[in-house]
């Protein structure tokens, strides 16, 4: 992003959100020869040093997991001689209390006769900031069918945290919970979150919070084929959870997996925010946004995406350290893809904004900052280069915000 680009872009949040921009905008070229460039959507999160970003990119006929801060060179995540599953999914991307940095990815496995997919849950972290990521763990078991669509997250005793989607011999697509106690080392439990059927290729989505909360989101199969989003939570770390309740009944009916999953969030105060895509009962491509302040029961969605004439996509969010919720997301033409910003506010959601100026941007991420901000990343055709973006939001002091 040039000198300019990034003056545009905080002249748009000063002007109209109480937001201000850093200093810290740059990005990650990826080797490419024109358009032939075979990403993942891009992971961020925030340590004490700056934003680490993680993704996976086609090599030949493997996929490799990477990580980098931008500015710094890439360092390769997962082993050599190993194959990320699919670039469907972005890695999982944490940080643990102590500095760790924990990436999550799915990994080929030989498939069984008669199956259509194998892979197994891997979990690497780093200790020295991610200059060097250590040999994975396993998080799943040793079946041969597929994990994978995890979240990530990490609780604030230093529990490692993953959820992912599983389909066992014999039985429908389940969600799944796992512990892993020793900062990554160790695999303590693993439980089903819900007896119900999965929607087989959407994301799941995890937050952690004190004391010893965690929120597992997902979308789940319901009679007739309808596929809205659910949510489970834990009281105790993630050893048991509360019964599954529905996010909000939208009434989606579709026979296929729409490969869309949720973002979820908790505050200071225990709140729960949720963003999630759905088409409802009338086949209109939507985003909402909604909180539950007792961490279960969600009040009336709010809708992100106003616009008539694009299409929403890979909805994201994060909590600023005032409690605000940041809302991301692609919005898309036949040609062009940008990439758009909501705040929340004391009436709902703030005016929407636009980060990105390249003609292509797409799969935002967003993560909170130690500062109380937030960063936000995203891909974007520069020809004949791909870059991704990192964009810092920094939060305002709490008198004389500009407005």
């Amino acid at each position: 992003m040039t000198r300019a680009l990034a003056v545009v872009a905080a002249a748009l949040f000063v002007s109209a959100v109480p937001v201000s921009t850093s200093a810290l905008t740059s990005s990650i070229t990826h080797p490419a020869t024109g358009h032939e460039v075979h990403l993942s959507s891009p992971a961020v999160a925030v340590d004490r040093e700056g934003p680490v970003v993680a993704w996976m990119a086609q090599e030949g006929h493997d996929n490799v997991v990477y990580a980098a801060r931008p500015g710094g060179g890439r360092v390769r995540v997962s082993p050599a001689g190993t194959s990320g599953d699919s670039l469907h999914q972005a890695p999982g991307l944490a940080i643990g209390p102590g500095g760790e940095i924990y990436v999550t990815w799915a990994s080929r496995r030989p498939k069984p006769e008669g199956g259509l997919f194998a892979s197994d849950l891997q979990l690497s972290r780093s200790v020295d900031g991610g200059k060097t990521f250590e040999a994975p763990v396993r998080v799943s078991d040793d079946t041969p069918t597929s994990h994978s669509f995890e979240g990530l997250a990490v609780a604030p005793d230093g529990t490692v945290l993953v959820a992912w989607i599983e389909t066992r011999p014999g039985s429908r697509p389940r969600t799944y919970l796992a512990r892993v106690a020793d900062a990554g080392r160790r695999v303590e439990s693993t439980v089903k979150v819900d007896d119900d059927e999965t929607c087989v290729c959407c994301r799941v989505a995890l937050a952690a919070a004190r004391p010893n909360v965690v929120t597992v989101l997902w979308r789940k199969v319901f009679p007739g084929d309808i596929r809205d989003m659910v949510i489970a939570r834990s009281r105790d770390g993630g050893r048991t959870l509360d019964p599954t309740t529905r996010v909000h009944v939208d009434g989606w009916r579709i026979t296929a997996c729409p490969h869309r999953g949720g973002s979820v969030a908790i505050d200071t105060r225990g709140r729960v925010h949720a963003i999630w895509y759905t088409e409802g009962t009338r086949n209109e491509p939507d985003v909402l946004y909604a909180t539950a302040s007792d961490g279960q029961r969600f009040g009336t969605p709010r809708r992100v995406h106003v616009s008539a004439t694009s299409i929403p996509d890979h909805a994201r969010l994060a909590v600023m350290g005032d409690g605000r919720a940041v809302v991301v997301w692609e919005d898309a033409t036949a040609v062009r893809r940008r990439v758009l910003l909501r705040e929340t506010t004391a009436s709902g959601l703030g005016p929407v904004r636009l980060l990105s100026q390249a003609v292509k941007a797409y799969a935002p991420d967003v993560a909170p900052a130690p500062d109380g901000g937030v960063v936000v990343a995203w891909h974007e055709e520069q020809f004949p280069n791909t870059k991704t973006v990192v964009l810092r939001i920094g939060a305002a002091p709490a008198a004389g915000r500009v407005r």
